[in-house]
């Protein structure tokens, strides 16, 4: 029987953790259990938990060869997705529930894209679940060079930008998955940005910029994001 007070978190890499995610969920009665693959920890063949969460990581989402245990999470996320299990991906790992369930992901052909933007929710967001209740366009902060070209058969998009087609969607009953960063903090930005090393003066003024603009729009961010993930926390309680 599963576990519906523990959300399973699969971590990609040191410093792209649940951040604002782990207290909205605790808060909500769902305490996250952490899975840290890249630092030796094995990735479940079979959840147990109420539910799983895959964050973002620099890798692409099938860089086996760069990150051998994408392929153990791709395969728990595709099994996930298939029982009806409350999955969600956020970034990397939108990008690997796509790619798990028979989608494709491939280089921006925008670019990609950094720091705040707006996203337009779709008609179909109105009647889903996790995003009933956001008002369009909604706030997001974003940091990602990929973007979700095929979505699976069946999935539904609930979101896009002007520059990223996919967004936010819904596969299957209970698994979602978001190409933008509704868990971060300024913060955890300027870790991102200091962990790139050495970079142009005109990357660095850039990314200053972004944490700077970040940070004010922090109480903004987080009052929108934290009835989402609330609204994940209640589907992973609900049997």
């Amino acid at each position: 029987m599963a576990d519906r007070e523990h959300v399973l978190v699969v971590e990609n890499e040191d410093g792209a953790g649940p951040e604002m995610f782990q207290q909205w969920l605790a808060a909500a009665g769902v305490a996250v259990e952490l899975c840290r693959p890249y630092a030796g920890e094995p990735v479940p063949a079979r959840l147990e938990h109420g539910g799983v969460m895959v964050l973002g990581g620099e890798m692409g989402a099938c860089e086996d060869d760069r990150a051998p245990w994408l392929v153990p999470v791709r395969q728990l996320l595709a099994e996930a997705t298939h029982n009806g299990l409350p999955v969600l991906g956020i970034c990397l790992g939108a990008q690997m529930l796509a790619t798990a369930c028979g989608g494709r992901v491939e280089a921006s052909r925008s670019g990609g894209e950094l720091g705040l933007g707006q996203i337009e929710l779709t008609d179909k967001a109105g009647g889903d679940r996790l995003f009933a209740g956001i008002v369009s366009p909604a706030e997001v902060v974003q940091w990602h060079n990929d973007e979700i070209t095929e979505l699976p058969d069946g999935a539904i998009v609930l979101a896009s930008s002007a520059a990223c087609r996919v967004q936010a969607f819904r596969v299957g009953v209970r698994a979602w998955g978001v190409q933008f960063h509704p868990e971060v903090t300024s913060a955890v930005l300027r870790g991102w940005a200091d962990a790139g090393g050495q970079m142009t003066s005109g990357r660095r003024r850039r990314l200053d910029s972004v944490i700077a603009e970040v940070a004010v729009a922090e109480s903004r961010l987080f009052s929108c994001w934290q009835g989402f993930a609330e609204r994940f926390a209640a589907v992973v309680k609900q049997p």
